[in-house]
C-alpha cells in the first residue's frame, strides 16, 4: 500500500512536467525558466532512485522515478535551446537598431507620436474597466478601422473583445505600446495585424520587417499567456503578398496560429467579411451548427433596403461599410 501511495504521488508530480515541457518549447524563451529549480528537482529524483537501488527495492515505483527523471531532464535541454533563441533574438534586434541609426536616409521615428500618445491615454483609461481573459485586436489601420462595438452586436459575440490598434503605426514603432495595449489586459487571445503601413513604402525591406515581427511575437510570448493569432496584411500590393507568405511560415515556427483572410478585398463588404473570419477564432467554444450557418450571411448579403433619399442602407449594426484600399 505504501508503494502504491508513493507511486501515486510521483505520477501526480510527473504529469505536470510534460505540460511544462510543452509550454517551454512553445515559448522559445528561457526567461520564465529556472535552471536552478530544474536541477534541484533532478537531484531529488536521483536521491530517490539511489535510495531504491541501495535498499534493493526494484519495483514499479522505481520505473516511475526514472520516467519523471527523463522528462525533467528534457527541460534542461530545452532551457539551453531557449537560451540560444534569446541570444539570437537580442542580437538580431541590436543589429537592426544599429543599422537604422547608421543609415543617413532613415528619418527620425519617435517611439510614440502625438496621435499615439492620445490613443494610449484613452486606452489606459479604458483598461480600468476591462475584463481579464478577453480577446484583443492589436494592429494598425486595418484593425483600427473595425467598429468593434457594432460588429460584436451584429454577430452576437458574447466574449469580451477589445480593440487596441494604433493608426499609422509601423512595425518598428510598436514596442512602446505593448504594455498598455496588451500586457495590462491579460488577454486570452491576441490577434496581431501589422504591416499595412509598412508596405506603403515601395522599398520596404522584407527581411527586416520579418525580423522585427518575430521580435514582436517573442515579446508577447514572454509577457503573456495568450494564444497569438497572426492576421496577414490586407492589401493587394506585391510586398504584402511576399510578407504574408513569410508570416505564414513564421506562425508555424513560433507556435502561433495563422488566420487565412484571403478574399477579403474581393468581398462585397470587406469589413464584415474580415470580422466573419476572425470571429470563428474568437469564440471560447467550438463552432456549432448555428455558427456555421451564419458564416457569410452578413458580408455577402445584398443591399436590398433603399431609403427614400436614394441612399443604400448598411448592414444591421453598422452605419456604413469601411473599405480597404488596395495599396
Amino acid at each position: 500500500m505504501a508503494e502504491l501511495l508513493e507511486s501515486t504521488m510521483l505520477i501526480c508530480f510527473g504529469l505536470s512536467w510534460p505540460m511544462n515541457l510543452a509550454k517551454n518549447i512553445k515559448a522559445r524563451s528561457a526567461r520564465n525558466m529556472s535552471l536552478q529549480f530544474i536541477l534541484l528537482i533532478i537531484i531529488g529524483y536521483v536521491a530517490g532512485i539511489s535510495a531504491k537501488i541501495y535498499n534493493h527495492r526494484f519495483n514499479y515505483v522505481l520505473i516511475v522515478y526514472l520516467l519523471n527523471l527523463v522528462v525533467v531532464s528534457a527541460n534542461v535541454i530545452v532551457y539551453f535551446i531557449n537560451r540560444r533563441y534569446d541570444r539570437q533574438m537580442q542580437a538580431a534586434n541590436a543589429e537592426l537598431s544599429r543599422h537604422e541609426s547608421a543609415s543617413p536616409n532613415t528619418p527620425f521615428k519617435p517611439s510614440i507620436h502625438r496621435q499615439g500618445e492620445d490613443e494610449m491615454e484613452t486606452y489606459r483609461e479604458l483598461n480600468s474597466i476591462t475584463e481579464a481573459g478577453g480577446v484583443v485586436l492589436f494592429g494598425s489601420n486595418t484593425f483600427a478601422s473595425l467598429p468593434i462595438g457594432e460588429l460584436t452586436q451584429a454577430f452576437r459575440i458574447t466574449e469580451p473583445i477589445y480593440n487596441r490598434s494604433i493608426r499609422d503605426v509601423r512595425i518598428d514603432q510598436i514596442e512602446s505600446y505593448l504594455k498598455i495595449c496588451l500586457y495590462d489586459l491579460n488577454p486570452r487571445k491576441i490577434f496581431v495585424n501589422m504591416g499595412d503601413i509598412d508596405v506603403l513604402d515601395e522599398n520596404v525591406n522584407i527581411d527586416n520587417f520579418i525580423s522585427k515581427y518575430e521580435w514582436l511575437l517573442y515579446m508577447i510570448h514572454t509577457k503573456t499567456q495568450a494564444s497569438i493569432y497572426i492576421v496577414p496584411i490586407v492589401s493587394g500590393s506585391p510586398a504584402a503578398f511576399k510578407i504574408n507568405q513569410r508570416l505564414k511560415s513564421l506562425a508555424s515556427q513560433t507556435g502561433c496560429k495563422f488566420v487565412d483572410v484571403s478574399g477579403v478585398l474581393e468581398a462585397k463588404r470587406p469589413t464584415l467579411r474580415l470580422f466573419e473570419i476572425l470571429k470563428v477564432h474568437m469564440r471560447n467554444h467550438p463552432i456549432n451548427f448555428a455558427d456555421a450557418m451564419e458564416v457569410g450571411t452578413l458580408s455577402n448579403r445584398e443591399r436590398e433596403d433603399v431609403p427614400n433619399d436614394g441612399q443604400t442602407s448598411a448592414a444591421p449594426g453598422l452605419k456604413q461599410d469601411v473599405a480597404y484600399a488596395k495599396h
